[in-house]
């Protein structure tokens, strides 16, 4: 029976920050200790201690500083946010449970619920607790879903797939991913893109479908070699070792992990180092080397009892017990045994009904507006025949086709503006970029989108960014610009204008190396360099700061 592995890719820490001894986790715990036994009056400055304990280790981009006037709810949510983000980066996911289910009570604001809501989805993941996981990333999809930002929607569908890959139902998440992907080539964020399809590679490697699984996977991998991104590059070869192994390329497989395994254990992440010893494990006992498979599969069961990862467990015990049958019966039969409990606890009744209802429920609403447009069609197809259904279908496809180009370019065209701004008219746009321009967007929307990228990048230094005020300065109305915007874009003006402003802080994260983080933000508008941080991290999937130094 072929192993289901799957890895959710959340953002990686810088290497400094991981490679920290236990020690000071220890001294984090006591001073969050001191923290919650501390009365409201001696919060504050508690608070601003850890908060320095975080930036002195790079977990923070800027300081994060509490006032004695602040809210003694704020305090505590920012403080209990940030904990629970400190121990997922440190696979502690208990603690991180313990303390994100403390701050979610407090976050007024969307956004914050919904960074809130997902962190401890990813937590209850890495638990193997499916129910509950699929339960908190329902609850973000919702806030993303009413915000209409498609980048913050693929995510949360991401997750939610990851989430059924994890409790083997394969079926369910393919829905979920291929609706992500469509997603995503709207938000048109490469970064998004690529740990998709690296998801997409698991559904289809789970659903036995390795061909398709090769697909994605490579596509991901081209993707992340485009960005640079190193690490994340490790990460999709770990992933085509699991299609090369469905594909009986085992020599090829083994070549990848020999790769990727020094690199996980460099950098201290567990978590992939205990996947990628099991898929080791595989390769090798497909390849009938029992003696050589067992270390690999022992230290990833290792890795994966001390976190508390029962389904990653349970894979490594299938291992130990198939690879020792023929070494040490006793043994394997203990190991048997081991493996026996964990399938009992992870894989029982009430859970397998209980996802089956998340998956009918969530999936009615997600498919609930292409059900209503099907309907549409029918009253036509009774009222006008085939031959009208014909032409509607042509024409709306046609229409569709026309809005999706106009929507990716109204998202390339900010950076076009900021680049020529930045350059000095240096960087011209290609012929085939103007072309694609007179095709599917008229003179009137470009003009538009060119006039507020250049009001809002001269706007963001004074802060002055209400759609008001920018509707003013473009001589319409809020709700006109809101239509025009909505029409061109697919966003509102809002996300519109939130995008403008993230990507020229790419450009100044690139071009001011020695301005720091803080001063980058208030550039763009943003009050603090917290709130900026999130925004960026969230939808470039880094920090500014790592997004700098790579």
């Amino acid at each position: 029976m072929r192993k289901l592995y799957f890895v959710i890719i959340f953002i990686l820490l810088p290497i400094s920050m991981l490679a920290k001894e236990e020690g000071q986790l220890s001294d984090y715990d006591k001073m969050l200790v001191d923290y919650d036994n501390a009365d409201n009056k001696g919060k504050v400055s508690k608070a601003n201690i850890l908060m320095k304990f975080l930036l002195d280790r790079k977990f923070l981009d800027e300081a994060i500083t509490f006032e004695d006037k602040e809210t003694i709810d704020n305090v505590n949510q920012q403080v209990w946010y940030w904990a629970s983000e400190y121990y997922y980066s440190l696979q502690n996911y208990s603690s991180a449970l313990t303390y994100g289910l403390k701050a979610l009570p407090l976050c007024t604001k969307d956004e914050d619920k919904a960074n809130c809501l997902n962190l401890i989805s990813l937590t209850y993941f890495r638990q193997s607790k499916y129910e509950q996981a699929v339960d908190y990333a329902k609850q973000c999809y919702k806030i993303d879903e009413k915000s209409g930002d498609p980048d913050m929607m693929s995510s949360s569908l991401n997750s939610i797939a990851g989430i059924y890959i994890g409790a083997n139902q394969p079926q369910e998440a393919e829905q979920y991913i291929l609706k992500g992907i469509a997603l995503a080539e709207k938000a048109n964020n490469p970064t998004r893109m690529a740990v998709l399809q690296g998801m997409a590679s698991e559904v289809y490697h789970a659903l036995g479908n390795d061909e398709e699984a090769l697909k994605y996977i490579n596509e991901s991998y081209r993707i992340e070699e485009s960005l640079g991104n190193g690490y994340k590059m490790m990460v999709r070869l770990s992933q085509k070792s699991s299609v090369l192994i469905g594909m009986h390329e085992y020599e090829q497989a083994e070549e990848l992990l020999n790769r990727v395994i020094p690199a996980f254990e460099q950098v201290g992440d567990k978590h992939s180092l205990g996947i990628a010893c099991n898929k080791m494990g595989m390769t090798l006992l497909c390849q009938e080397r029992q003696d050589e498979a067992v270390p690999y599969y022992r230290k990833a069961a290792e890795i994966f009892e001390s976190m508390g990862d029962k389904g990653n467990e349970m894979h490594s015990r299938r291992g130990l017990y198939e690879s020792l049958w023929d070494l040490n019966l006793d043994s394997a039969k203990i190991e048997l045994t081991w493996f026996n409990d964990l399938k009992d606890l992870l894989y029982n009744m009430s859970s397998a009904e209980s996802l089956a209802r998340y998956n009918a429920e969530f999936g009615t609403e997600l498919l609930q507006k292409e059900n209503e447009h099907q309907k549409e069609i029918m009253v036509i197809v009774i009222i006008a025949g085939m031959v009208l259904l014909i032409l509607f279908v042509g024409g709306v496809w046609l229409l569709m086709h026309r809005r999706m180009r106009v929507r990716e370019l109204a998202l390339k065209t900010i950076i076009e503006e900021l680049q020529r701004e930045t350059e000095n008219n240096q960087a011209e746009e290609t012929p085939s970029d103007v072309d694609l321009h007179e095709e599917t967007m008229n003179k009137s929307d470009q003009e538009l989108l060119s006039r507020l990228v250049s009001l809002v990048k001269q706007s963001m230094p004074a802060g002055d960014l209400s759609i008001e005020s920018l509707a003013s300065n473009l001589c319409i109305t809020r709700g006109q610009l809101n239509r025009r915007i909505k029409s061109i874009a697919g966003v509102t003006t809002q996300q519109y204008v939130l995008r403008i402003r993230l990507e020229h802080s790419r450009i100044l994260l690139r071009q001011e190396s020695d301005t720091s983080i803080s001063e980058i933000a208030y550039k763009c508008g943003f009050e603090d360099a917290t709130s900026f941080s999130r925004a960026f991290r969230r939808t470039f999937g880094k920090s500014p700061s790592q997004y700098r130094t790579r």
